[in-house]
């Protein structure tokens, strides 16, 4: 049997704001990967965005409560706490010159993003330093660009017991829960007068109502 390294495992985004499908997606590939946390980063000034819709302290606020009773969903501010652009490379060798040379790294990306990714900043070099794991929806058949599809090949780890093997450089596609909830939904809702509950934590709606955040406005019976 071959020994598995210890791993960190790291799940970015905006989370502008953070709903249920990154809670459960995060809580799944903990318990896949036989892992006590997975690390959540919330990006500081996301570069394949024009902005947030929310400040940074306000969407470190809403992951901190819809975070506040799983322990093993653990907020990381690596990316806040930089004095620069919140490109991913950067973090990668930040944690990597963290964590030494003898654990695994897993960087958590969703599909669209993982097909984009020629366009993020030395995107050849990712896999020096982490495994790419990539969230895919049950029966989706993913269209990678010709460079994309021969890393792919390359790099495969067709099971996920690899990742926890090496260190780094490998590719492997996890098929999620399909809860079909994203931010832009939520926030479209938010500003149209409708509720999201039940598509993010109730502790975020409160904290969106609070703070008047994407659009809500309050009414006189409010």
């Amino acid at each position: 049997m071959i020994q598995q390294l210890p791993a960190q495992v790291i799940f970015g985004g905006t989370y502008d704001p953070v709903h249920h499908g990154h809670l459960r997606s995060a809580l799944e590939l903990a318990e896949a990967l036989e892992v006590n946390q997975v690390d959540l980063i919330p990006s500081r000034d996301p570069v394949h965005r024009t902005g947030t819709d929310a400040p940074a302290i306000d969407r470190l606020q809403m992951l901190e409560r819809a975070t506040a009773s799983e322990s093993r969903l653990v907020i990381n501010r690596i990316e806040l706490d930089a004095e620069r652009e919140s490109y991913t490379l950067f973090t990668l060798q930040e944690l990597r010159a963290q964590i030494g040379p003898n654990t695994a790294l897993i960087l958590v990306v969703g599909m669209d993003a993982f097909q984009g990714l020629e366009s993020w900043k030395g995107w050849g070099s990712l896999l020096d330093y982490a495994h790419l794991l990539v969230l895919k929806r049950p029966g989706y058949q993913p269209h990678f660009s010709d460079r994309l599809h021969k890393l792919y090949q390359q790099c495969s780890a067709p099971m996920l017991e690899e990742l926890r093997q090496s260190p780094a450089g490998k590719i492997c596609l996890f098929e999620q829960t399909p809860l079909e909830v994203s931010a832009t939904q939520v926030r479209k809702l938010i500003a149209a007068g409708g509720s999201p509950r039940y598509l993010i934590p109730d502790a975020v709606w409160d904290y969106i109502q609070e703070k008047e955040l994407y659009g809500f406005q309050r009414t006189e019976t409010d």
